[in-house]
């Protein structure tokens, strides 16, 4: 049976992860928001110069990644909603919120990974994406542990006598 402070002890590093990656998240959400059209001028000026854009379309160009630009923010609000209802949920000890924080571990990964070589961002932002990144890697070495992969057994979880 698992007590209250081993139930802190194993998952509270799992909590302050997903928060902490929830904040980076929230923050750099704010400041895409606070600096989007610099990113966008950023955006625009590097497909002109590697041909994907034509100079003399400017505004359409612009727009067409204006529209790409607010996916961020709306997904770190789907995120950080998901995040509040897992980490409520992680004391439950069911297999499946494991296997499902597992899973959005991994899709960030490699949704960042992907964001850090291939999408068009200043460097700040990318300098997120990778501290985020390696949150989310903490995060899934974290999840592999013994300690924790035992807290959420296959067969369910024996609640505990009050």
């Amino acid at each position: 049976m698992t007590t209250s402070n081993t139930t802190g002890r194993v998952l509270r590093p799992v909590t302050v992860l997903l928060y902490l990656n929830l904040l980076i998240s929230v923050a750099f959400a704010v400041l895409t928001f606070l600096h989007k059209d610099g990113i966008l001028d950023y955006q625009v000026l590097h497909w002109e110069s590697t041909g994907r854009a034509n100079p003399a379309d400017r505004a359409g160009t612009r727009a067409s990644l204006e529209s790409v630009l607010w996916i961020r923010p709306v997904s770190v609000l789907v995120i950080a909603i998901v995040y509040v209802r897992l980490a409520g949920r992680l004391k439950l000890g069911r297999r499946r919120t494991y296997v499902r924080l597992l899973i959005i571990t991994l899709l960030g990964l490699a949704g960042l990974g992907y964001l850090v070589v291939a999408a068009e961002f200043p460097d700040w932002m990318r300098a997120g994406q990778v501290a985020q990144a390696l949150v989310l890697l903490a995060l899934f070495v974290l999840l592999c542990t013994k300690s924790v992969r035992g807290y959420f057994p296959k067969q369910g979880r024996v609640p505990a006598k009050v």
